[in-house]
């Protein structure tokens, strides 16, 4: 149906663009064939013979162009238009798939601690921590909707404080290799120095929860994440790589749109609600910061780098 509609608002503006193109055919058959009645017109208000002609040729068709560009504007907003309609679609179907799973899950165990009267004491705490669990995993997705809304509406901007980059970096790949390791993925670091920026833990906790995600999601089984960190003079430079299929070129310049989603539909990979890149996009630009992707054609593996200014240095109390 999405499909049609495109289809037919193409032929729309294809039909308008030849009307147009035959009006603008007729206008100039029109002042050729008025020549000598133009000349005439011309010759009672002081012009020269060609003149008139030429002044009516030249604004007839730069109304017909601006008409053409005006088609075009019309067309290329209505198209841009019906791809947002159709990426919020499948944010919410993927919402709804994302929120069933672990709703699932919880009303499942806990029908069985319900109903079940012979539950171990280590089976109970087992379904509760299935339980608790699965409930994170909703609050996660509604805090990345929420945070994404922010994030559009330009509300309650971050409250930044000099972090020291390389140790929150070290601290939180240590309780992040355990879970990537889970899912068969190695997590590697390379701090490259000392590097103190503005920003928010929190958001920096954010952006890393989702450059990491993404990059273990995309790698195979037995692959490497890498994390960099290297500092400049001017700023700090972290870089997420992974080994996985790599973005196709045609796609680099949307990765950070709100819903942007990679791979093909039916993709087991193409999961989630298509918010966190534009989450990180939008939380670097909060810390002033700057974040690129990376890939090659028919080379494996994508690099995210995100740029951040350093902190001043304090200045030191002299007695």
């Amino acid at each position: 149906m999405h499909k049609r509609r495109s289809a037919q608002l193409v032929t729309m503006y294809v039909l308008s663009l030849a009307a147009t193109i035959a009006l603008l055919v007729v206008w100039v058959v029109f002042v050729v064939r008025s020549g000598s009645r133009l000349a005439d017109l011309g010759r009672g208000v002081g012009m020269t013979g060609g003149g008139v002609s030429w002044v009516v040729l030249t604004v007839g068709c730069v109304l017909l162009f601006f008409l053409i560009v005006g088609l075009t504007y019309q067309l290329a907003q209505a198209l841009a238009a019906r791809r947002y309609a159709l990426k919020q679609e499948e944010f919410l179907s993927n919402v709804t798939h994302e929120m069933k799973s672990p709703l699932a899950a919880i009303k499942l165990h806990a029908q069985t601690l319900q109903e079940g009267e012979e539950v171990s004491p280590e089976e109970r705490r087992r379904f509760l921590g299935i339980i608790e669990q699965q409930a994170d995993r909703m609050a996660a997705l509604v805090d990345s909707v929420l945070e994404s809304s922010r994030l559009l509406a330009r509300r309650s901007q971050l409250e930044l404080r000099p972090v020291r980059l390389d140790e929150f970096l070290a601290r939180y790949l240590a309780g992040a290799a355990p879970q990537a390791e889970v899912r068969g993925i190695a997590l590697r670091a390379a701090i490259g120095g000392a590097a103190r920026v503005l920003a928010s833990e929190e958001a920096l906790r954010r952006v890393l929860d989702n450059l990491i995600d993404n990059a273990v999601r995309h790698s195979r089984p037995g692959g490497e994440v890498r994390c960099l960190l290297t500092v400049a003079p001017a700023r700090a430079r972290l870089e997420v790589e992974d080994d996985g299929v790599g973005i196709p070129k045609r796609d680099l310049p949307w990765v950070f749109d709100r819903f942007y989603q990679g791979g093909r539909e039916g993709d087991p990979q193409r999961r989630g609600t298509g918010l966190g890149l534009s989450i990180v996009a939008g939380l670097v630009r909060e810390m002033r910061g700057s974040v690129r992707a990376h890939s090659q054609e028919g080379r494996p593996g994508t690099r995210m780098t995100v740029e951040l200014p350093l902190a001043p240095e304090p200045e030191e109390s002299t007695p």
